[in-house]
């Protein structure tokens, strides 16, 4: 998995030099498109969790006015799925590059949205970070794992997000499928 960004060009801190005391190690993500399993690093990828410990969910309280609707997951993979079946038709030319009868019914019907959920909110996995494959910040003893996770909805005050810090060597039994929220915003 090993990615590199080029080098900058310019010396950032040779031009301000009042910025040179702050800078620190920092990992740029640059993700793409793929199916990475419980054992790689990954943004919105599938976590190593283990099955006996309970998955985190968000009490809230969430902001309803932020959105004026709220779609599901599946919802979203529908509507990812039919933008690219769109674009993989662009060089087509019209009509065949137009939305389908069915891609705008499916649209319109997702696109009214599902009702609020009630009670705790599951939170999603943002983003599964191996040492073995970027540098992380200072961790617990015997930690090689970091997991990510935040809450789909917006909040009074900032996002809920959740880290979790563990040894991979020591999760053998791995939930298979964690609970989804039953929407998001």
């Amino acid at each position: 998995m090993s990615f590199t960004t080029p080098p900058r060009p310019f010396d950032v801190a040779a031009v301000f030099p009042q910025l040179a005391p702050l800078a620190r190690t920092a990992t740029r993500l640059h993700p793409r498109p793929g199916s990475p399993t419980v054992h790689d690093s990954s943004v919105g990828g599938p976590l190593l969790w283990p099955a006996d410990e309970p998955w985190p969910h968000c009490e809230g309280p969430h902001e309803k006015g932020a959105t004026s609707v709220v779609l599901s997951p599946d919802d979203v993979r529908v509507l990812r799925r039919n933008r690219a079946a769109i674009t993989s038709r662009r060089h087509l030319g019209r009509p065949a590059s137009l939305p389908t009868p069915e891609e705008l019914a499916t649209s319109k019907r997702i696109r009214q949205g599902r009702p609020w959920p009630e009670g705790p909110i599951a939170m999603l996995p943002v983003a599964q970070l191996y040492a073995r494959d970027v540098p992380l910040p200072v961790s617990p003893p015997g930690a090689d794992l970091l997991q990510v996770l935040w809450c789909p909805f917006d909040h009074p005050t900032h996002p809920r997000t959740a880290l979790f810090w563990r040894a991979a060597a020591k999760v053998t039994d791995v939930l298979a499928d964690p609970p989804e929220p039953t929407a998001i915003q």
